[in-house]
């Protein structure tokens, strides 16, 4: 259904009200026409012109020093202009002498300092027969040195607040210049280019073409030949200091000047082109278009914050119970929650694992990789290995294998196993914390910083309880493999074979050898200096494959049985005690009123999230009605 251009932007007047009474207006890009230029290109008098009224503060340095949302409302039946201001919405101003005091006084009120400025905008509402439905945004004029009495930073403060709101990709761009300068110097033109590089929405407002010198037209400015603006350039006329000072009607100052472009040869052939009236239907026109382009845009961006705003709020939550009530149903939530999370029954994520299925990927790849690529014998030595094989056969002879260095070789290769199990039970204990600080953050406990600590203190200390014992029992476990070797151990059976063939062939080398001995005196520090006989390599090798082998038959037990003993000693029986434990340690505990205390911050974000979800749902009911 079509609607009235002035009805459509009065609705966005009202919803430019909405966000300006709270923080939407920093998150919700609005369509409105901007207005920059430096303070002394006209600005304020082309604002008048086109409200056709005296009513903006004038004097020296910053006047304006706050935004001005100058909303101009067309009543076909208004007898007389009135105006009235969002901060003051039960006093009618009939006065324009005591609307410039008010926006002086409303300054003044947030600001102490004459030469300070602030982005909190003042909303002025116009209505008047006289006028077209019109929205504008007044900001402080671009300056390039400061005065003595101004702070350092003021130029570089009110570019910045003039940046952020023509930064606004649904902003109109009102750029006011000079005529008489170089418009390649306007400070209002080269603003908007680094926002709108291609001048896409950018309207140029061109004042005092009746101060430029003799004999030279701003022409080929407005035909586009210098500097191009899809939107185009409007010339205007704007009543001289002189003019001001001596309170030269507005009504008066308009006739000038139409009359000036009526008559001056340069711009008479279009003269349709050119002034104040021209400039008001050109803005009242692209304003509206403007806004029907930026509707869809505008309202998927309020559904989007309503839906976050009221996800945080339902997380966040009301108080509806008593504190008991309500930490009776935190502590059955947590249970509920800590066994789900365990179980696979949370809600899934398809970007990382979570839960019971970390605790799966830690047992089941990261550990069980890690051990299956552990060295029987790691950096052990063949030497060291046919030493130990010559001192485990004592003053026997070592003609058959030395079943001493076996075991003594395998207990040294199971015993590498413990630091890494005993790593695992801390890496799941970890994993067990991290899961009780998710729960409590998705119930949003943070809002009872007391009540949340001493949760966490709690289930902490039962996890550290149910740690210390699965500790316990897994280097217990590596220490009954370490104790008894057991070589009857089926898959290790078929090395006995083995064994036999290595004594055989030791037997044929030795009967093999024919070399005289000769009996030397034996030194005091004894060691192994020959290079190995093959004799040596065979035992040496034979042993080497038979602790390899019996190394990961435990490697196997290893990778079965600890992730099973850390799983019921310390996953388990911590799931099927946190409800009892939070009863005893929590619930049952004194000053159970004393930890349901919400804080502050999270009191503020409450009342924050009501007041954006009651502004949004304004807005959402504006933008559906257009």
């Amino acid at each position: 259904m079509a609607i009235n251009i002035d009805l459509l932007i009065e609705k966005i007047n009202n919803l430019q009200d909405i966000c300006s009474s709270t923080c939407i207006e920093n998150s919700l890009e609005l369509p409105q026409i901007v207005v920059i230029g430096s303070q002394s290109s006209g600005k304020t008098s082309v604002l008048e012109n086109i409200v056709g009224r005296d009513f903006l503060p004038r004097g020296t340095g910053i006047v304006t020093r706050r935004p001005l949302i100058l909303q101009l409302i067309y009543r076909k039946d208004a007898v007389e202009e009135y105006c009235e201001f969002n901060h003051h919405p039960t006093k009618i101003f009939l006065n324009f002498e005591e609307v410039k005091k008010e926006i002086l006084d409303e300054t003044s009120r947030v600001l102490k300092s004459k030469n300070d400025v602030c982005e909190i905008p003042i909303t002025l509402k116009l209505y008047s027969s006289k006028v077209l439905t019109l929205t504008l945004v007044d900001l402080p004029g671009l300056i390039k040195v400061p005065a003595s009495d101004q702070p350092k930073n003021i130029v570089l403060r009110i570019e910045e607040m003039c940046r952020k709101f023509v930064s606004n990709k649904n902003a109109i761009i009102l750029a006011v210049s000079s005529a008489n300068i170089d418009i390649s110097n306007s400070d209002a033109l080269q603003l908007a280019r680094s926002v709108d590089p291609s001048y896409s929405r950018t309207i140029g407002v061109l004042t005092k073409l009746d101060l430029m010198d003799k004999g030279t037209d701003a022409v080929d400015v407005l035909a586009g030949r210098i500097i191009k603006l899809k939107l185009g350039f409007v010339p205007v006329i704007n009543r001289s200091q002189t003019d001001i000072l001596q309170k030269k009607p507005i009504e008066v100052a308009l006739k000038d000047e139409k009359s000036f472009f009526d008559n001056h040869p340069s711009y008479k052939k279009n003269k349709l082109y050119c002034g104040t009236s021209y400039l008001v239907q050109k803005l009242h026109s692209i304003l509206h278009e403007h806004i029907k382009f930026c509707i869809p845009n505008l309202q998927t961006s309020i559904d989007k914050m309503l839906i976050e705003y009221r996800n945080e709020l339902e997380i966040i939550g009301a108080i509806n119970f008593t504190p008991r009530e309500y930490m009776f149903k935190i502590i059955n939530d947590i249970s509920k929650r800590f066994k789900d999370i365990l179980d696979g029954r949370c809600e899934l994520s398809s970007t990382e694992l979570v839960g019971g299925a970390r605790l799966n990927y830690t047992f089941h790849h990261h550990f069980a990789e890690f051990i299956t690529q552990l060295d029987a014998l790691g950096n052990i030595k063949d030497e060291q290995i046919r030493t130990l094989l010559y001192n485990s056969g004592g003053s026997s002879s070592t003609l058959l294998f030395a079943h001493i260095a076996f075991e003594k070789l395998s207990k040294q290769s199971i015993s590498t196993f413990k630091p890494h199990c005993l790593k695992l039970v801390g890496i799941i204990f970890n994993e067990l914390i991290k899961i009780i600080h998710q729960i409590t953050q998705n119930l949003s406990l943070e809002r009872f910083p007391i009540f949340n600590d001493k949760i966490i203190q709690t289930l902490v200390k039962l996890f550290k309880e149910k740690s210390d014992s699965t500790h316990k029992l897994v280097s217990a476990f590596i220490d009954w493999n370490i104790a008894y070797i057991n070589t009857k151990h089926p898959d290790f059976h078929h090395w006995r074979h083995s064994i036999k063939e290595v004594e055989k062939k030791e037997e044929e080398i030795i009967n093999e050898k024919n070399t005289k001995i000769t009996f030397d005196p034996i030194p005091i520090n004894l060691k192994i200096t020959k290079n190995m006989t093959d004799q040596d390599l065979l035992e040496v090798q034979t042993i080497k494959a038979l602790v390899t082998n019996y190394f990961n038959i435990i490697k196997k037990i290893v990778v079965d049985q600890v992730p099973k003993a850390i799983m019921n000693e310390l996953v388990i029986k911590s799931e099927q005690e946190v409800q009892s434990t939070l009863f005893r340690e929590v619930y049952e505990a004194e000053g159970i009123a004393e930890t349901i205390n919400e804080s502050d911050e999270i009191k503020d974000r409450r009342l924050f999230l009501e007041n954006m979800i009651r502004a949004l749902r304004q807005a959402y009911d504006i933008i559906c009605s257009i």
